[in-house]
């Protein structure tokens, strides 16, 4: 009987062991872009209680990013208070987020807000696979994926520094300092590029791109890096674009506020919002938005078409991502393509009254258009959604800026154009990039230009110039090694069936 007790006391002192080891989840929200009060959070069980952090609105949160260890095969339950910043309906429908890695997000599966009880309770179906998992309110985006992603467009043929930066793309450096924590936030570098093809058209378009101004709103510089990816791509949509083109990009206004995991404000003025202080010379003495501002000024020669600066938002006043325009602008040629590109985009109203990037856009840099873009947090939506987004922009301004045709890129589709589409006649041009054999005649992507190439241009000047105009082409005195071309096409017009085109024009 003893030795019966013994047994049973020493299987269940290893259960209770066993278990406890098991159970021990630690918490850390102390690296780049980490955001939680771990001195009020706490662990009970499988019951993981969490204190939200908030620099900008004391009492409140508003981003949330930490690492749990120590969760293998465990299926804990993570609470936080509904104390929001934008109230505790605007946790309503929101999911949050888990990595293993840092670089692949998941939804969590349960996401519930209890009004009663003043809570916002998620967790999984299924255990953690791995022994660390970080999560996070929403798609997370790091100081350093800034610094990785602006030193790989170093090496790219279509991106130089500019007036105001170095070889590396640096235009300056945060101020740094003590964030809320009592953490020393160093001085970072700041970015900012110009992506251009300098074969391009003599008169270009010039765009502003501005990211990461508020801390907390990632979105926009996922959906900012998908526009960057574009735009430096071999895709043939973004060659044409470059050759009418340049774009000024700066990529995070606040490394030092997103580095500490703050909610909107920058670290040098924690109580002040940045996307208020875009007033020239000294931005009311934030210094993050001085070299920002600065360098768009000197960049740009304080002249440029179009201004987009990308934020995000929790914002209900709008159920889907939008824009936030002047009414003189929600008719711009580039904004109805972007709409008719993302059907669900919604277009707001704007005053600029504010002193914001958007007003800074249009009163200091004498923008057309000058606009902020707002992504929001919603369910299911992922990276690759945003990067898909931001692919979108740069399709539309390529549907906005681009002739089609136009194949001295010098912006009209005229004789001078016919006259390069003579020059490159029944040529093979398979040797060429898609972009060098397009400007010599080949109009469907086939390597050739061909008859079938004919009748491309000869529908397209038509639909410009009618009829009359194209027969006009005629009227010159062709090269001598057009003649045979020119008599040959002359004898086609009415037998040629214009096939359909490789090449989005």
């Amino acid at each position: 009987m003893i030795l019966r007790m013994r047994l049973m006391a020493c299987v269940w002192m290893f259960l209770l062991l066993g278990t406890s080891a098991h159970a021990v989840i630690t918490l850390d929200g102390d690296f780049d872009h980490g955001s939680l009060d771990e001195a009020n959070s706490s662990v009970a069980g499988n019951l993981v209680l969490l204190a939200g952090r908030d620099n900008f609105n004391p009492g409140q949160w508003k981003w949330l990013y930490f690492s749990a260890d120590g969760v293998n095969g465990l299926q804990p339950t993570f609470r936080i208070g509904d104390n929001f910043n934008t109230g505790g309906s605007s946790l309503n429908d929101h999911e949050m987020v888990y990595s293993y890695d840092q670089e692949n997000w998941f939804f969590f599966d349960n996401n519930v807000r209890s009004s009663g009880a003043g809570t916002f309770t998620f967790s999984n179906n299924t255990v953690f696979t791995q022994d660390r998992v970080w999560v996070a309110y929403g798609l997370p985006y790091p100081a350093a994926r800034t610094v990785s992603h602006t030193a790989e467009l170093v090496s790219s043929p279509w991106v130089s520094p500019t007036a105001s930066g170095n070889s590396s793309l640096v235009i300056g450096q945060s101020p740094g300092g003590i964030d809320d924590l009592g953490r020393t936030i160093a001085p970072q570098d700041m970015y900012g590029y110009k992506i251009s093809d300098p074969t391009g058209a003599a008169v270009k378009k010039k765009i502003a791109l501005i990211g990461g101004v508020h801390s907390n709103e990632t979105l926009g510089n996922y959906t900012l890096e998908g526009l960057v990816d574009f735009l430096v791509s071999d895709d043939f949509e973004a060659a044409l674009l470059r050759k009418y083109a340049d774009f000024y990009v700066y990529p995070l206004a606040n490394p030092d506020g997103r580095r500490a995991g703050y909610n909107r404000s920058t670290v040098q003025r924690v109580n002040e919002d940045p996307n208020r202080h875009w007033v020239p010379p000294n931005y009311d003495g934030l210094d993050d938005i001085e070299v920002v501002g600065d360098a768009l000024i000197a960049d740009t020669g304080a002249d440029v078409d179009y201004l987009l600066d990308f934020h995000s938002t929790v914002n209900d006043t709008f159920a889907n991502h939008h824009g936030l325009l002047l009414p003189a602008y929600q008719s711009d040629p580039m904004w109805l393509n972007f709409k008719s590109l993302e059907p669900n985009v919604i277009t707001g109203g704007a005053s600029l009254i504010d002193d914001t990037g958007a007003k800074f856009g249009r009163d200091h840099l004498n923008a057309e258009f000058s606009a902020t873009f707002e992504t929001r947090f919603l369910p299911g939506e992922n990276i690759d959604r945003f990067l898909s987004m931001g692919r979108n922009f740069g399709l539309a301004f390529k549907q906005t800026f681009v002739v089609s045709l136009d194949l001295n890129f010098d912006g009209q589709l005229n004789s001078l154009d016919w006259n390069l589409f003579l020059a490159g006649s029944e040529t093979d041009l398979s040797t060429l990039s898609p972009i060098d054999a397009y400007s010599a005649g080949d109009l469907n992507g086939d390597g050739f230009n061909d008859l079938f190439d004919f009748g491309i241009f000869k529908t397209e000047y038509i639909q410009v110039h009618g009829l009359s105009g194209f027969e006009a082409l005629f009227k010159q005195v062709p090269e001598p090694n057009s003649i045979f071309f020119t008599s040959f096409v002359l004898g086609s017009l009415l037998l040629l069936r214009i096939p359909r085109r490789s090449h989005p024009i």
